[in-house]
């Protein structure tokens, strides 16, 4: 198993809806495993792929994230008591003919209420008390350890220290979205020094994934090649992840909003939450998706994609460049 932190301290940056593409494409196109664990208060990512009423139902039955993390607080956690806190999404039926069903994949949703509870008391502690509860979460994840190929963690809006740090302390490989716009760029720094700071007294390493341009303008912009070209001397001076290809980059569209806003959780296949296959922004995250395979060692065959859509997404990149 291995975990993905989809990490970045600014909002806006895209973190939980590429959260929420990665796990529909990852288990439908690929078959992988999805765990999904949801560290937002908001819930964004939990509510795009799991209906709503799931979820309260849930919470009233005390099956959240945040159950789990107290059960770690107070002695540990058996791979039953994980197993109760995860709400599942089933496959969105059978493959047919240029249609791809939504593949099944599990969430660790976080409860508000309890979430700031929690908050709370691990803000009451002293800082050396505190310090004893940051790998709860990687705690509580390891009893699934063989249930799932990869789980994403998609991080709070804006920098809440301690579950930045245990969210961190709970990852293997960072994913960075970054949007080329120069104040989120020129904010990176911090976002790296955050990301050093969650290993000291630590022997877990967070080794580099990928950086992500999110939520780009028309290519041909300055502000564009500006970030693009920043970002390009940060990766060389190993002082970032290495971006991911252009062609896998998630451009700004209305498919993007779509594919998260009211009811896309219904969706059943492919298709119907992110358009037709051969559209650009649909061919960009199945790169994306085989993009991350790679670099995880866990390249797959299984999606290939069309030679239509391949040679119309490369028209228009030329187009925009």
């Amino acid at each position: 198993m291995t975990t993905i932190g989809i990490f970045h301290m600014k909002g806006g940056v895209g973190k939980s809806a590429l959260t929420v593409f990665l796990a529909d494409f990852l288990s439908s196109l690929h078959e992988q495993r999805i765990l999904v664990v949801d560290l937002d208060p908001q819930g964004s990512t939990s509510k795009a792929l799991i209906p709503e009423a799931t979820l309260e139902k849930a919470f009233k039955q005390g099956h959240s994230l945040t159950s789990l993390l107290w059960l770690a607080c107070n002695g540990g956690v058996s791979k039953e008591q994980a197993a109760v806190c995860l709400l599942h999404r089933e496959s969105g039926g059978k493959p047919r003919k240029g249609s791809v069903p939504l593949g099944p994949l599990s969430v660790l949703a976080t409860n508000r209420d309890d979430w700031r509870e929690f908050t709370e008391k691990i803000n009451r502690l002293d800082r050396a008390e505190r310090w004893k509860f940051l790998d709860v979460l990687k705690d509580s994840l390891a009893p699934l350890a063989n249930d799932f190929d990869i789980v994403l963690i998609d991080f709070p809006g804006s920098e809440i220290a301690y579950w930045t740090t245990m969210g961190l302390r709970a990852t293997d490989r960072w994913l960075l979205p970054e949007i080329p716009d120069f104040l989120s760029v020129s904010d990176i720094e911090s976002v790296v020094e955050q990301v050093q700071d969650a290993q000291k007294n630590s022997t877990h390493t967070i080794l580099p994934l990928g950086t992500l341009l999110n939520i780009c303008p028309n290519r041909s912009s300055s502000t564009y090649s500006k970030a693009r070209a920043a970002l390009i001397r940060l990766q060389d001076l190993n002082a970032i992840p290495p971006l991911f290809s252009k062609e896998a980059e998630v451009l700004h569209r209305p498919e993007a909003m779509k594919a998260t806003d009211w009811g896309s959780e219904a969706s059943k296949t492919l298709v119907a939450r992110y358009g037709p296959a051969t559209k650009p922004f649909h061919v960009g995250l199945r790169k994306l998706a085989k993009e991350v395979l790679d670099r995880l060692g866990k390249s797959s065959d299984k999606d290939k994609l069309s030679v239509v859509a391949n040679i119309r997404r490369k028209l228009r990149d030329y187009w925009r460049s």
